[in-house]
């Protein structure tokens, strides 16, 4: 009969031999629009968070319109959405991440905070359904 550490070795094989077996929840494309204040938003991105063991992923927004391909989309589940969109001030400010005296362009995000680092906004993804996933965000 086996001691403890005899058993303790058993288990870790074969959880390593039933972890060979696995494969990765399936992938599926995304997409959809995104509107702020009614009017399709140019440029940005929007961000897929998973809050369920899922595949976090993004993509690039232009013209109101993204579509993220199966290769780099999500699982499976529940997702929290975040949508950014840069835009440049005219200003000119210290770049941090430069070298002493650098400057770059100062931008804002044009996507109220509620919808970025703030966001609420959920999706239930399935690969499966195909249906685009919209938003309609509000300018303020």
């Amino acid at each position: 009969m086996p001691g403890r550490r005899g058993w303790a070795a058993a288990a870790l094989v074969a959880a390593a031999v039933a972890g060979c077996g696995t494969r990765e929840a399936p992938r599926g494309s995304i997409r959809g629009t995104v509107r702020l204040g009614g009017q399709p938003l140019a440029e940005g991105k929007v961000r897929f968070f998973a809050l369920t063991g899922g595949v976090s992923t993004e993509g690039e927004i232009r013209d109101g319109r993204y579509e993220i391909p199966a290769d780099r989309g999500p699982t499976a589940g529940k997702y929290r959405v975040e949508v950014v969109s840069e835009k440049k001030t005219g200003r000119r400010v210290p770049d941090r991440d430069g070298a002493p005296g650098d400057m770059k362009d100062e931008t804002v995000n044009v996507v109220p905070a509620k919808y970025n680092q703030g966001s609420a906004v959920q999706i239930d993804y399935d690969p499966a359904a195909d249906r685009p996933h919209d938003f309609d965000l509000a300018a303020k």
